[in-house]
């Protein structure tokens, strides 16, 4: 029987196969971000409402108008500083639980990581209104406590700096069961016998951890730790149905928990805000450097992939 070989005459096969993804990915991602750039390049800003396809082009005003706004640089640094905060934070509450689950000692450890990684499966909106409550300054249980102990009970939701306290660890509660068992599975691929000769030559735990522990890990928390910047970079509802972006000490001035995506929907939506090219040329300023956070996690991916082979 004679084979057919496969050449130009089958294009269609192959068109039938992707040409649908391909379709799907031009119509729900390319023609989007097109779009947005030509309204970032518009004068579509204000109360005014012209017909559609009838804004005027005025270049690239609205990235200057951007890039020279000190609202736009204390927000950025803002969100920065608390994806940076809680990055670290998942690492060490992550690495400290998975280092407790892999010791030998530990009973039931399916329950333990079933029990843990609860706060990571549960939706976001309902961990959101769950902390609002324990973070509530007069009827809160966390503040009660803090009372029955004599201690301090801080407005978490109304002060600048308790706010950002409290959707910091909010993020951290929702997100260190990741780490947790993407650390755990690199625990469990170290082979215990680099640990019995260290305790041999008398290494302590801090010497086994820095010198064996954390560079043997280093292939699987790297692109965990980009990976969670670009995902707390991007971090909204969460903080939105905690804070609004909130509190507010000056009229006109972002919010204490204002981060970038928050600004930027109070800019284009809320209120009195209806600068929409402006937004526009925000998102495609965030839409690079997102880019090129996922361009280095990509690279740190390939680096990692090969280090096994």
């Amino acid at each position: 029987m004679a084979h057919k070989k496969p050449g130009g005459a089958q294009w269609w096969i192959v068109a039938a196969f992707i040409g649908p993804a391909m379709l799907a990915i031009l119509i729900v991602n390319v023609y989007p971000i097109l779009y947005n750039f030509y309204m970032s390049l518009t004068n579509r800003n204000g109360p005014r409402r012209f017909p559609e396809g009838m804004y005027e082009v005025v270049g690239f005003d609205n990235y200057i108008r951007l890039l020279t706004q000190s609202e736009f640089y204390a927000v950025f640094g803002k969100t920065v500083l608390y994806a940076v905060i809680c990055v670290f934070f998942f690492f060490v509450v992550g690495l400290s639980l998975a280092l407790v689950l892999n010791h030998p000692a530990i009973k039931g450890k399916y329950f333990w990581r079933t029990l843990l990684i609860l706060p990571w499966a549960v939706p976001t909106w309902i961990t959101a209104m769950i902390w609002r409550f324990l973070f509530h300054g007069q009827f809160g249980p966390i503040n009660q406590i803090l009372r029955s102990l004599g201690l301090p009970a801080p407005n978490w939701l109304s002060d600048s700096f308790w706010a950002f306290v409290a959707i910091t660890i909010v993020n951290i509660w929702m997100t260190f069961p990741f780490f947790m068992l993407i650390l755990l599975g690199g625990l469990q691929a170290i082979p215990t016998d680099i640990y019995e000769a260290a305790e041999m030559d008398g290494a302590s735990f801090w010497q086994g951890l820095f010198a064996i522990t954390l560079p043997l890990l280093r292939p699987v928390a790297l692109p965990a730790i980009i990976l969670s910047l670009i995902t707390t970079f991007q971090m909204f509802n969460t903080v939105w149905l905690m804070t609004r972006g909130g509190p507010r000490t000056l009229p006109g001035q972002p919010g204490a928990t204002e981060l970038l995506l928050i600004w930027a929907y109070n800019q284009g939506f809320a209120g009195q805000g209806q600068r929409f090219a402006l937004v526009s040329a925000f998102a495609i300023v965030v839409f690079f450097f997102l880019l090129g956070l996922t361009l280095l996690y990509n690279r740190v991916t390939n680096v990692t992939k090969g280090a096994y082979e």
